[in-house]
């Protein structure tokens, strides 16, 4: 059974061979959280979450979290990046060999961590080339304007000296509004500011929570119906589902998100990605 759209090199073609016009960007699911973004040429390239290896079940064999597909691409391949953005220190999302190949073939890239977590990069990541992520304090990669929102996975949490945890971003290229949640429940303050933010595209986990995941130290997301309800109700023109096809144990069924989308919301537009698949979007 073929599980990946496009992969290796054949992938790795696709991203630099892409060329985007005005008003629109493309991107690419790398499974997972994983999505990699690009503008025009002088827009750059972005990615968010990359997890391309095993680590998790490598390191700790017993691990109920196995892939359910190989990694996409190596992360070498991800030299090409201006800039990958980590939402957050669980092996998913801030993998620290996919970081430490990635650093290693680039000598552009720059890595975007929460203020909590940046001493994980120390070593691996030159510090010209780190961001320390702070409250809703923006940042530019290449020409990607980005504005970190804290997220709650599944409380806010700050450090002592306040730093958030936990974070999504707001990705403004091209003339193109994105947000990518990272990890998150729905909040009405998470609401009031993705309204305000207007997204043209929104990056939503699917994946839920359940009392038995939790027993099992397994921290949860918005649900299918929380995430529709959620991408209506901020006015996103697209809702993209993430976090519900690498790991078995962890996710909920996306054609249930179909059928309530159908029932609910027959006119929201939004597309459900193959790992691998490349999506091209028009304002």
């Amino acid at each position: 059974m073929r599980l990946i759209h496009k992969s290796g090199k054949q992938l790795l073609n696709e991203v630099v061979g892409t060329e985007i016009q005005r008003d629109s960007v493309a991107f690419w699911n790398l499974g997972q959280a994983g999505i990699l973004i690009k503008g025009r040429s002088d827009d750059g390239l972005v990615c968010v979450d990359p997890y391309l290896t095993a680590s998790i079940e490598d390191t700790d064999p017993n691990s109920e979290f196995k892939r359910a597909f190989p990694p996409i691409m190596e992360p070498e391949m991800l030299a090409c990046a201006d800039g990958i953005l980590l939402t957050h220190a669980h092996g998913d999302h801030l993998d620290i060999e996919t970081i430490s190949g990635i650093a290693k073939a680039s000598q552009q890239t720059q890595f975007a961590v929460p203020a909590p977590d940046e001493g994980l990069l120390g070593g691996i990541v030159s510090p010209e080339k780190l961001v320390s992520v702070r409250g809703q304090e923006r940042f530019y990669l290449k020409n990607f304007k980005v504005t970190p929102v804290p997220a709650a996975h599944t409380e806010y949490e700050v450090d002592a000296n306040g730093s958030h945890f936990y974070f999504g971003y707001f990705l403004d290229v091209n003339g193109i509004r994105i947000y990518h949640s990272g990890d998150t429940v729905v909040t009405p303050m998470l609401l009031e500011q993705v309204r305000a933010f207007q997204p043209h595209i929104a990056f939503l986990p699917i994946n839920g929570r359940d009392p038995f995941r939790t027993s099992r130290g397994i921290v949860g997301n918005m649900n299918f119906r929380e995430a529709v309800d959620f991408a209506v109700s901020v006015g996103a023109d697209m809702f993209v589902p993430i976090h519900y096809d690498l790991f078995p144990n962890n996710r909920e069924n996306p054609a249930y998100m179909v059928d309530y989308l159908f029932q609910q919301y027959p006119f929201q537009k939004f597309h459900m990605m193959a790992p691998g698949e490349r999506f091209i979007y028009y304002k």
